[in-house]
Protein backbone atom coordinates (compact mmCIF):
# COMPACT_ATOMS: atom_id res chain seq x y z
CA UNK A 1 0.00 0.00 0.00
CA UNK A 2 1.63 3.15 -1.21
CA UNK A 3 1.86 6.02 1.34
CA UNK A 4 -0.89 8.31 -0.01
CA UNK A 5 -3.22 4.94 0.38
CA UNK A 6 -2.41 4.74 3.53
CA UNK A 7 -3.64 8.43 4.36
CA UNK A 8 -6.26 8.24 2.61
CA UNK A 9 -7.58 5.25 4.97
CA UNK A 10 -6.28 6.60 8.26
CA UNK A 11 -8.27 9.85 7.08
CA UNK A 12 -11.65 8.00 6.23
CA UNK A 13 -11.13 6.05 9.47
CA UNK A 14 -11.23 8.44 11.30
CA UNK A 15 -13.70 10.44 9.97
CA UNK A 16 -15.83 7.04 10.22
CA UNK A 17 -14.88 7.56 13.94
CA UNK A 18 -15.70 10.77 15.00
CA UNK A 19 -18.91 10.35 12.67
CA UNK A 20 -19.90 7.24 15.08
CA UNK A 21 -19.02 8.99 18.22
CA UNK A 22 -21.20 11.67 17.27
CA UNK A 23 -23.86 10.02 16.48
CA UNK A 24 -23.77 7.68 19.98
CA UNK A 25 -23.47 11.42 21.36
CA UNK A 26 -26.75 12.45 19.71
CA UNK A 27 -28.78 9.56 20.87
CA UNK A 28 -27.39 9.51 24.32
CA UNK A 29 -28.99 12.90 24.68
CA UNK A 30 -32.22 11.38 23.18
CA UNK A 31 -32.67 8.61 25.53
CA UNK A 32 -31.38 11.10 28.37
CA UNK A 33 -33.90 13.46 27.64
CA UNK A 34 -36.71 12.96 25.15
CA UNK A 35 -37.40 9.06 25.64
CA UNK A 36 -37.74 9.56 29.73
CA UNK A 37 -39.47 13.28 29.65
CA UNK A 38 -41.79 12.38 26.72
CA UNK A 39 -43.50 9.33 28.66
CA UNK A 40 -43.34 11.07 32.48
CA UNK A 41 -45.21 14.24 31.36
CA UNK A 42 -47.53 11.82 29.18
CA UNK A 43 -48.01 9.77 32.74
CA UNK A 44 -48.20 13.33 34.33
CA UNK A 45 -51.43 14.98 31.83
CA UNK A 46 -52.83 11.62 31.83
CA UNK A 47 -52.98 11.57 35.61
CA UNK A 48 -54.48 15.09 35.64
CA UNK A 49 -57.23 13.66 33.04
CA UNK A 50 -57.78 10.94 35.35
CA UNK A 51 -58.71 13.84 38.20
CA UNK A 52 -60.68 16.10 35.80
CA UNK A 53 -62.51 13.19 34.36
CA UNK A 54 -63.44 11.95 37.83
CA UNK A 55 -64.49 15.60 38.95
CA UNK A 56 -66.50 15.72 35.74
CA UNK A 57 -68.17 12.43 36.17
CA UNK A 58 -69.45 13.49 39.48
CA UNK A 59 -70.91 16.97 38.24
CA UNK A 60 -72.78 14.74 35.38
CA UNK A 61 -74.36 12.97 37.85
CA UNK A 62 -75.71 14.85 40.01
CA UNK A 63 -76.70 17.67 37.13
CA UNK A 64 -78.10 14.73 34.89
CA UNK A 65 -80.35 13.86 37.82
CA UNK A 66 -81.45 17.39 38.88
CA UNK A 67 -82.09 18.16 35.07
CA UNK A 68 -84.82 15.50 34.99
CA UNK A 69 -86.15 15.94 38.95
CA UNK A 70 -86.57 19.55 37.77
CA UNK A 71 -88.67 18.07 34.21
CA UNK A 72 -90.70 16.42 36.24
CA UNK A 73 -91.41 18.69 38.97
CA UNK A 74 -89.55 17.93 41.22
CA UNK A 75 -90.02 14.79 41.63
CA UNK A 76 -87.23 13.43 44.23
CA UNK A 77 -85.23 10.95 42.29
CA UNK A 78 -83.24 9.12 45.12
CA UNK A 79 -86.61 8.88 47.36
CA UNK A 80 -88.29 7.16 44.24
CA UNK A 81 -85.07 4.77 44.07
CA UNK A 82 -85.10 4.06 47.81
CA UNK A 83 -89.07 2.88 47.56
CA UNK A 84 -87.27 0.59 44.41
CA UNK A 85 -89.34 2.46 41.81
CA UNK A 86 -87.88 0.85 38.92
CA UNK A 87 -89.37 3.22 36.14
CA UNK A 88 -87.79 6.44 38.11
CA UNK A 89 -84.27 4.32 38.58
CA UNK A 90 -84.42 3.50 34.78
CA UNK A 91 -85.13 6.88 33.37
CA UNK A 92 -82.61 8.45 35.96
CA UNK A 93 -80.08 5.75 34.45
CA UNK A 94 -80.90 6.95 31.02
CA UNK A 95 -80.14 10.82 32.16
CA UNK A 96 -77.02 9.87 33.94
CA UNK A 97 -75.49 7.57 30.36
CA UNK A 98 -76.79 10.74 28.39
CA UNK A 99 -75.23 13.33 30.07
CA UNK A 100 -71.91 11.07 30.39
CA UNK A 101 -71.98 10.50 26.92
CA UNK A 102 -72.39 13.72 25.94
CA UNK A 103 -69.85 15.32 27.68
CA UNK A 104 -67.09 12.38 26.86
CA UNK A 105 -67.23 13.97 23.48
CA UNK A 106 -65.80 16.54 24.68
CA UNK A 107 -63.39 14.83 26.85
CA UNK A 108 -62.00 12.63 24.22
CA UNK A 109 -60.56 16.16 22.18
CA UNK A 110 -58.78 16.90 25.31
CA UNK A 111 -57.05 13.16 25.05
CA UNK A 112 -55.91 13.37 21.69
CA UNK A 113 -53.75 16.24 22.43
CA UNK A 114 -51.85 14.45 24.75
CA UNK A 115 -50.00 12.95 22.45
CA UNK A 116 -48.56 15.77 20.55
CA UNK A 117 -48.19 17.37 24.01
CA UNK A 118 -45.97 14.39 24.94
CA UNK A 119 -44.25 14.60 21.15
CA UNK A 120 -42.92 18.09 22.69
CA UNK A 121 -45.12 19.22 19.56
CA UNK A 122 -46.19 21.86 21.81
CA UNK A 123 -48.36 24.07 19.30
CA UNK A 124 -50.44 21.32 17.90
CA UNK A 125 -50.31 19.68 21.29
CA UNK A 126 -51.58 23.43 23.04
CA UNK A 127 -54.44 23.95 20.19
CA UNK A 128 -55.90 20.69 20.58
CA UNK A 129 -55.55 21.46 24.53
CA UNK A 130 -57.79 24.68 24.33
CA UNK A 131 -60.19 23.41 21.75
CA UNK A 132 -60.61 20.25 24.01
CA UNK A 133 -61.40 22.90 27.02
CA UNK A 134 -63.70 24.35 24.52
CA UNK A 135 -65.79 21.49 23.36
CA UNK A 136 -65.88 20.30 26.90
CA UNK A 137 -67.83 23.73 28.30
CA UNK A 138 -69.93 23.59 24.77
CA UNK A 139 -71.02 19.51 25.44
CA UNK A 140 -71.52 20.20 29.46
CA UNK A 141 -73.88 23.19 28.15
CA UNK A 142 -75.35 21.36 25.88
CA UNK A 143 -75.91 18.03 27.47
CA UNK A 144 -78.35 19.63 29.83
CA UNK A 145 -79.96 20.90 26.73
CA UNK A 146 -80.27 17.72 24.88
CA UNK A 147 -82.15 16.30 27.85
CA UNK A 148 -84.59 19.50 28.34
CA UNK A 149 -85.68 19.79 24.11
CA UNK A 150 -85.89 15.45 24.42
CA UNK A 151 -88.50 16.00 27.32
CA UNK A 152 -90.14 18.81 25.73
CA UNK A 153 -90.31 16.92 22.31
CA UNK A 154 -91.43 13.53 24.21
CA UNK A 155 -94.34 15.44 26.37
CA UNK A 156 -95.99 17.22 22.97
CA UNK A 157 -96.08 13.89 21.27
CA UNK A 158 -97.81 12.16 24.54
CA UNK A 159 -100.35 14.78 25.55
CA UNK A 160 -102.62 11.95 27.28
CA UNK A 161 -99.73 10.87 29.50
CA UNK A 162 -99.06 12.25 32.84
CA UNK A 163 -95.05 11.34 32.56
CA UNK A 164 -94.61 12.42 36.39
CA UNK A 165 -97.54 10.40 37.19
CA UNK A 166 -96.69 7.28 35.45
CA UNK A 167 -93.29 7.57 36.83
CA UNK A 168 -94.46 7.76 40.40
CA UNK A 169 -96.58 4.76 39.63
CA UNK A 170 -93.70 2.89 38.94
CA UNK A 171 -94.86 1.78 35.18
CA UNK A 172 -91.45 0.26 33.69
CA UNK A 173 -92.83 0.36 30.30
CA UNK A 174 -92.49 4.34 30.49
CA UNK A 175 -89.04 5.02 32.69
CA UNK A 176 -87.83 1.94 29.90
CA UNK A 177 -88.57 3.81 27.00
CA UNK A 178 -87.29 7.44 28.06
CA UNK A 179 -84.23 5.62 28.66
CA UNK A 180 -84.12 4.19 25.34
CA UNK A 181 -84.89 7.52 23.93
CA UNK A 182 -82.30 9.53 25.72
CA UNK A 183 -79.50 7.52 25.06
CA UNK A 184 -80.24 7.33 21.73
CA UNK A 185 -80.46 10.98 21.41
CA UNK A 186 -76.87 11.63 23.73
CA UNK A 187 -75.59 9.33 20.33
CA UNK A 188 -76.42 11.75 18.29
CA UNK A 189 -75.60 14.78 20.22
CA UNK A 190 -72.38 13.44 20.63
CA UNK A 191 -71.42 13.19 17.00
CA UNK A 192 -72.57 16.89 17.04
CA UNK A 193 -70.12 17.86 19.80
CA UNK A 194 -67.26 16.20 18.08
CA UNK A 195 -67.84 17.90 15.22
CA UNK A 196 -68.07 21.29 16.87
CA UNK A 197 -64.64 20.00 18.21
CA UNK A 198 -63.30 19.36 15.05
CA UNK A 199 -64.28 22.93 13.75
CA UNK A 200 -62.75 24.88 16.44
CA UNK A 201 -59.57 23.02 16.45
CA UNK A 202 -59.33 24.11 12.28
CA UNK A 203 -60.03 27.45 13.51
CA UNK A 204 -57.29 27.60 16.13
CA UNK A 205 -54.61 26.16 13.60
CA UNK A 206 -55.43 28.75 11.50
CA UNK A 207 -55.17 31.34 13.48
CA UNK A 208 -51.76 30.05 14.82
CA UNK A 209 -50.49 29.54 11.13
CA UNK A 210 -51.07 33.29 10.62
CA UNK A 211 -49.43 34.35 13.80
CA UNK A 212 -46.75 32.09 13.56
Amino acid sequence: MSRMSRIIAITAFCATFAAAAEVGSSLQTTCSWKSVMGPMFGLILGLIQLAVGLGIAAFAINKGLQVVSRLLGGLDIWAEIKKKNVAVALLAAGAVISYTRVIGAGIDSMTKSIANLVNFELTNGLIGLISGVVNLAVAIAVASFAITVTFKVMDRLTKDIDEKAELSGNNIAIGAIYCGILIGVSGLVASGVSGIGIGVDKILTAIAACLF
